[in-house]
Parts: C-alpha cells; structure tokens; sequence
C-alpha cells in the first residue's frame, strides 16, 4: 500500500475518533512545561522535567498507539484503551527508548571517530571541504538510522515486541518498503513542519530582531554590560515577557497535542497496512507468506506422506498467515472485534 492511502485512513480515523486529540492533549501537558520553562529563563528546570517526562511518556505513546489501531481498525476507541495498553506496554517501551539511546550512542561515537578522522586528514593535506562533507554525512547517517528503527514504539504497542524484536520488525519492515517508508517520511515532515511553524515563527522572529538589535549595537561600537544575574545584558533581550509565555504555551499545547496526535495515528496505519509478520523471514519459501508451504513443494514430495500430512495441517490451521493474522487482530487487545472492516484489513495485513 502507498504511504498517500495509509494517509487517507489515518485523517479517517482522527475525524472518526476525535477522543484520540484527548490523548495527545495529555501528552502535550507533560512534554510542554520542559519547552515553556526555558523562554523564562529557567533552563535548569526545564532539562529536570525532560528526565522525568522520559518515563513518563511511554505510557501516553503506547496508549494512544493502542487506540489508533482501533480506530484505525474501523471501531470505536476509548480513553480506557489508553490506560490498559499503556500499563501492559509501559515497561518494554521504556526500555525500547533505552535501547534507542544506547543505539544513538555506539553510533555517535562511531560515526563520530570516522569523522574527525575525515576531517584531520582533510586539513592536513589542505582540503577543508573534506572535514564539513565528513560532518554532513555524520548527521546523514543519523537520519537514516533514525528512518529505519522509526517504527519501534509501534511494533511495542502493537505487536508485543520486546527492546530487540522491535527494532528487528522496525528495520524489516523499512527494508521490504523503502518506496513507502520514505514517502511516509515526507509526508509526516510536511505536516509536522506546518503545523510546528505556527509556533516556531514567533519564536524566530523575535530572536532575529534581537540577533537584528545586537548587531545595531555593536556596530555603534556600544559593548554589552552584565546585569544582576551575571548575564550580558543583550542577551535580557532573548527573555520573554510573562504575556507572551502564555501565548507561546497555548499555541506550543495546541501545536504538539495536534502533531503527536497525527503523528502516532499515521505510524499505526502505516505500520498496520506494511508490516511484516513476527518471526524469522524464511528465504526458502515460494508463495509471499513467510513459512507457508509451496503448492510445488507439496507436488514434488507427496509419495513419501510427510508434506501430505504438512499440508493436511496447514489446512487445519497450523501454518496459514492468514489465520494467524486474524488470530493476532482479535486478540491484541483482549476482545472480540466483529467488525467486518477490521477483519478486512487484519486479512490484508501480511
């Protein structure tokens, strides 16, 4: 499926199930103090709460992501599916995010030695250019690892995944749809930056006329002095005033409940429509179904009676995609769903 059609069911399902804006609602009140607390200059506050929000919006993450599946699915969602999903899928989520940050470490530091590599030798043998394409493609290559495992949280929520399998279902499932994942990708950026720039613009705009002012004084040859506080006094420009935080915290709260909302009902749809079954990937398979048995493959060996009997249990059940698909939609959230859109796009799904 296209990244476009898994964007149309994703709008369907927020139009459909407005509750789901409940949900990013709570997530923008605990992500927006630790933004907010900076404009008034009290960055030490703000990176406290950063820490203490990282155990906390696992929780929120995982429990929308169980009521856009609902959603998404064709039924009704509820805010009692945020609480049960976020409580059975807190913990492995946690420790996915400590896994992300153990990945984007061994990566930075990696990708950071081959650099600074690159770069010396760059301005040793006078080629400067060499060490800025070294920097470029250090954070190139944080995008694309970034691309790969974005999916993890979802494979979490949804499929039962522990820290590793999820990263595994993560990277698999970018691999078998890079076309897809990477018009997904722009797709959430636009959105994203759109709906961002109503909050960002303010901000930059201020900061360039303060940046505007600064560079004003300093050519009238007026050096800056030191306030109270130790800091210089230009910079008492970049402090909002208490007025303009409570309008950037209600643009901010509306911005992120908005964003986060969006962004983690696509990534259900998406993953929904494009994922790969749980498992090892079986290369010696001949129909699309990994571990099914190939119609030739049963031909070929059928005197010796072990494939016939395969295939009899495949018939019973024991080895179909499909069955197990439909087994895995019913009961990934503990009841029964008798919708036929949601059997639908359960058969659909692998």
């Amino acid at each position: 499926m296209s990244a476009l059609q898994s964007l149309r069911t994703a709008f369907g399902s927020l139009a459909s199930s407005p509750v789901l804006f409940l949900a990013g609602l709570a997530y923008a009140v605990v992500v927006l103090p630790q933004s907010v607390l900076p404009l008034a200059g009290m960055q030490l506050a703000g990176s406290a709460l950063q820490l203490l929000t990282f155990f906390v919006t696992p929780f929120l993450i995982a429990g929308i992501i169980g009521m856009a599946a609902e959603a998404t699915a064709g039924g009704d969602t509820s805010l009692s599916t945020l609480t049960r999903v976020g409580k059975d899928r807190y913990v492995p989520l946690l420790i996915a995010k400590f896994v992300q940050i153990g990945v984007y470490i061994a990566y930075a530091i990696a990708a950071g030695i081959v650099a600074l590599i690159v770069a010396a030798i760059g301005f040793v043998a006078g080629v400067p250019l060499l060490a800025g394409l070294a920097l470029l493609l250090f954070f190139l290559g944080a995008l694309v690892l970034q691309f790969f495992i974005q999916f993890f949280p979802v494979a979490v929520a949804l499929d039962d995944a522990d820290a590793i399998d999820s990263f595994r279902v993560s990277l698999r499932l970018v691999r078998e749809n890079l076309l897809s994942t990477l018009g997904y990708t722009v797709l959430t950026f636009l959105v994203t930056a759109a709906v961002s720039l109503v909050t960002a613009g303010p901000i930059y705009y201020q900061q360039i006329q303060t940046l505007s002012q600064m560079q004003e004084m300093q050519q009238g040859g007026a050096t800056p002095g030191f306030g109270p506080g130790g800091m210089p006094t230009g910079m008492e420009m970049f402090q909002f005033s208490t007025a303009e935080i409570l309008l950037i915290a209600l643009i901010s709260l509306a911005s992120m409940m908005l964003v986060f909302t969006f962004r983690q009902t696509y990534a259900t749809a998406f993953y929904e429509d494009h994922v790969p079954p749980l498992g090892p990937e079986d290369p010696g398979s001949t129909t699309d179904a990994p571990g099914a048995v190939g119609a030739d493959e049963l031909d070929a060996t059928a005197d010796d009676g072990w494939n016939t009997e395969r295939a009899n249990e495949t018939d019973d059940g024991w080895a179909t995609d499909a069955d197990d698909a439909g087994d895995r939609a019913d009961d990934r959230f503990g009841e029964d769903r008798t919708d036929d859109h949601s059997d639908d796009r359960s058969n659909d799904r692998f």
